[in-house]
């Protein structure tokens, strides 16, 4: 079973972490978790020697970045300079950058600021709005933006941070939302930084907030013949919603290097300082305080176990990709907000790229073979359909690696590592071919094996033989014991 994921995550790191350029802001919210402010002191900006340490640390930890600040945008040739040196180690769609949308206000300024990313190969811009920038940024600079986007082909995602005093926005904002279709995250505030000296009364009664954005889109879409239902414009611009579903870590870098596990509860998690120590060192040591340690709450460990295999422990959702099983007929559900297709090979996918053309944002497709599909055949049937894909300007990222036997060609995106993808084995020609090497005698062809768990408790009891990885003696998993061996990484 291969699973391919369209829509609009699509980095492939497992992980995001923030960049702040600069902690620099023309805008200086009311709300800012940094307490950034408008003057541009050198010592406000990332140096270039601690930009290249943190493209190296958090590359090598398969984390992506998010350039954020502070405003990014305040200083272009800056952030030039930051993102040639992060395309050294990251491909385009690996990055994100976050703006207030300041530089709108003109089309000129907003075509110059959207191309110099865009020239970069970056295709996605998230903008914070809400009744804070709001005070200082007037709406005609976000429809600048969104207008010139579209001219050149750059996707805008909306970030808006909302409360009981954001009715008016929300008026003005749904119209825009609905007339681009434009994806939109919807947050609270955080009660940090700068926004400990506000009322936070704001933030009660959050769900009549939320319940009267999903009531506006419905009536401008009537206006547009947009989709009506909220669902369609929600995103999520951090990787998989990593701090709801797998944990609180969120790794955040300030210009001067200093390292927090994350910047919603930055006063608790410091880490340690970027340009004196690598990255795993510190989350080795910060995974041992109470700061590291996972934080589900019942709500989301109950959503996660719907899309696990059966036997199943919660906590090894953290190192794969959720499933749906089938045996219990959820196929209609979504898994995490994606809407759930399963692909025989013997059926026609140029009615399901109609589908996505005109209809839902996100698609978690899985491809499913039997034996007699596994063949280059059927992996050419496989690259025309993601040929197809492309010309049509649907982006997808592949998120297991297709059996071996189907010679798909590496420039489709296939997973390289077990970060990508977790997958122990592929199957060519009938034999077993593990990705780790192996010693002893192996299982080599698949007519000797029942089913998958079988293969999986032998890869697990080989392990158990091999001289143990020195990493495994400070890795999280081995001193919980909830190690299950299935980690699989090369070190």
């Amino acid at each position: 079973m291969v699973k391919i994921v369209i829509g609009l995550d699509h980095r492939h790191k497992p992980l995001d972490g923030d960049l702040l350029l600069t902690i620099a802001c023309p805008v200086e919210c009311d709300f800012c978790v940094y307490s950034c402010t408008a003057s541009k002191e050198p010592e406000k900006w990332m140096p270039e020697y601690t930009i290249r340490r943190v493209a190296e640390q958090y590359s090598k930890n398969g984390i992506g970045i998010r350039i954020s600040g502070g405003e990014p945008f305040y200083d272009l040739e800056k952030l030039s300079k930051c993102i040639d040196i992060l395309l050294e180690y990251y491909h385009p769609r690996d990055l994100l950058i976050i703006s207030s949308g300041f530089w709108g206000h003109k089309k000129e300024d907003a075509r110059q600021c959207l191309s110099l990313i865009k020239n970069k190969g970056l295709d996605l811009i998230v903008i914070s709005y809400d009744r804070f920038h709001a005070r200082r940024i007037p709406i005609i600079n976000i429809k600048n933006i969104i207008e010139t986007a579209k001219d050149i082909d750059i996707e805008i995602a909306l970030r808006l941070s909302l409360d009981n005093g954001s009715y008016n926005l929300i008026d003005k904002m749904t119209e825009l939302i609905t007339k681009h279709r434009l994806p939109i995250e919807v947050h609270r505030w955080g009660m940090f930084g700068r926004a400990e000296k506000l009322n936070g009364e704001a933030l009660k009664d959050f769900n009549k907030t939320y319940n009267y954005i999903h009531k506006k889109i419905k009536e401008n879409a009537k206006r547009y013949g947009a989709p009506e239902n909220l669902r369609y414009y929600l995103t999520h611009t951090a990787k998989r919603s990593q701090r709801k579903y797998c944990s609180e870590f969120f790794p955040t870098t300030f210009p001067n290097g200093n390292v927090y596990g994350c910047s919603i509860t930055m006063k608790g998690c410091f880490m340690g300082n970027i340009n004196r120590e690598n990255l795993d060192m510190m989350m080795e040591k910060w995974k041992k305080t109470l700061a590291g340690h996972f934080a589900l709450s019942e709500k989301n460990c109950n959503e996660i176990v719907n899309f696990l295999p059966k036997g199943w422990e919660k906590c090894d959702f953290c190192k794969d990709w959720p499933f749906i099983d089938f045996r219990e007929k959820r196929i209609a559900k979504e898994a995490l907000g994606r809407l759930f297709v399963k692909i025989k090979m013997d059926e026609d996918m140029n009615e399901l790229i109609d589908k996505m053309k005109q209809n839902e944002r996100e698609y978690l497709l899985s491809f499913r073979f039997a034996e007699n599909d596994l063949n280059p055949s059927t992996g050419r049937k496989i690259e025309n359909f993601l040929e197809k894909l492309k010309k049509n300007n649907i982006r997808f990222v592949i998120s297991r690696p297709f059996p071996k036997c189907l010679r798909i060609r590496k420039d489709y995106g296939q997973p390289t590592g077990c970060f990508d993808c977790h997958e122990l084995f592929s199957v060519e020609d009938g034999e077993i071919k593990f990705c780790n090497d192996l010693e002893g005698p192996l299982i080599t062809n698949i007519t000797n094996v029942k089913n998958r768990k079988e293969i999986l408790d032998y890869f697990s009891e080989n392990v158990k033989r091999e001289k143990k990885i020195k990493r495994c003696e400070t890795c999280m998993y081995n001193l919980r014991n909830k190690c299950n061996l299935f980690c699989n990484f090369k070190y």
